[in-house]
């Protein structure tokens, strides 16, 4: 069966794209970061940290309310419209934990040891991002927040230190976290009980026809949109038109500008998934990726430049925190991006403004610089 709207070669256009992308990235990186770094006034250190603990626990709370009343297949069986307000916060607050756990692990990267205070916090989030595990992807916070919590000290080894002993954790932990995730991630489209049959074996020994594909999405995405582009179609107007109705609908839940439209799903996401896929669900959408943004973002071939510097924002956000001396290992360059994912599966959902990815990406370019990270997370 035909799972992509694509037929040509996959990796000839990718080598093209990708190189010149990097490229592009690297001459962002290398020019704005000569730019000076605006120094922001710090919050009080105890203030802030009884505020991530606030938030901690409230992310916890509303955790034990989502395992009470929903299962791990809640995107598959139900639509967050009609879950109530207390797990539209859930999801809403969700991405800004996993940047507070980012700020954590950058305390631990400048040599730093978490506090009494932070450590409770931290847990606070083990616990409620084990309860709220609603896809195969939340299943890899698991083992990194175990990690932060009980091995710190392997987020700042070096090549030097790696031994055969680490060597020997990696190989047997990483099958099981792999298990974990096709795990979750087969049995929330399926169901547990099928899973869990002679059936439900079957599907999963043949789930690698449907897994690598999908794993794809954001390969395929940029590729079909380069296609496009060379053979001049693109999609800025679309893109305006789902921004700006996706907006006013939603404002149109607490302004009284218009009847709200439950219905509606005129997304970056769902457009993005209508042209890139063969077969279409009903209410489906699929994040186009880092890649592929560069095509959707209005203004192209500028946007080459504008989403690289996008990059380069997020990361300069970041960086801000760190000491100067600060080298990242492997395990701490996988473990970024994975906190950050939101914010790169789909740049332009930044615009949707009452959207959970705007305000993370508010969170760490503006009010994530007011935290004294050296202070807070001692405590």
């Amino acid at each position: 069966m035909k799972y992509y709207n694509f037929d040509g070669g996959l990796y000839p256009s990718f080598i093209v794209v990708f190189p010149l992308f990097s490229l592009v990235v690297w001459t962002c990186f290398y020019y704005l970061g000569r730019l000076p770094t605006l120094n922001f006034p710090r919050l009080n250190a105890t203030f802030t940290i009884y505020l991530f603990l606030l938030l901690s626990f409230l992310y916890f709370l509303l955790s034990v309310n989502f395992s009470i009343n929903f299962t791990s297949s809640f995107r598959h069986v139900n639509r967050l419209s009609n879950a109530g307000p207390l797990v539209s916060l859930l999801f809403l607050i969700k991405p800004m934990m996993f940047f507070i756990v980012s700020l954590m692990l950058i305390h631990i990267l400048n040599g730093n040891t978490l506090g009494k205070k932070t450590r409770f916090s931290l847990f606070l989030i083990f616990l409620a991002s084990v309860l709220s595990i609603n896809s195969s992807l939340h299943v890899l916070a698991v083992p990194i927040l175990l990690l932060m919590l009980f091995k710190p000290n392997l987020f700042l080894l070096t090549s030097k230190d790696i031994n055969w002993r680490y060597t020997f954790l990696a190989v047997f932990f990483a099958p099981i976290v792999i298990v974990g995730v096709l795990v979750i991630g087969v049995g929330n489209k399926v169901g547990y009980e099928f899973l869990m049959t002679e059936e439900g074996l079957s599907f999963v020994k043949g789930y690698g026809d449907i897994l690598f594909p999908r794993m794809s999405t954001g390969l395929f995405s940029a590729i079909i949109m380069l296609q496009d582009a060379f053979d001049g179609v693109f999609y800025s107007n679309d893109i305006v038109d789902a921004i700006m109705s996706t907006l006013h609908n939603r404002f149109s839940l607490i302004l009284p500008l218009d009847h709200f439209d439950p219905s509606l799903i005129n997304t970056v996401n769902r457009l993005n998934y209508m042209i890139v896929f063969a077969n279409h669900a009903e209410r489906a959408g699929a994040s186009p990726g880092i890649l592929a943004s560069v095509f959707y973002t209005p203004l192209f071939p500028f946007t080459f430049f504008l989403i690289p510097a996008y990059v380069f924002l997020l990361y300069r956000s970041l960086a801000y925190h760190m000491n100067s001396n600060v080298s990242l290992n492997i395990l701490s360059c996988l473990v970024f991006p994975y906190l950050m994912l939101n914010l790169f599966e789909s740049p332009l959902n930044i615009f949707y403004i009452l959207d959970p990815i705007f305000i993370l990406f508010f969170s760490v370019c503006v009010l994530g610089r007011f935290v004294y990270v050296g202070k807070v997370f001692s405590k």
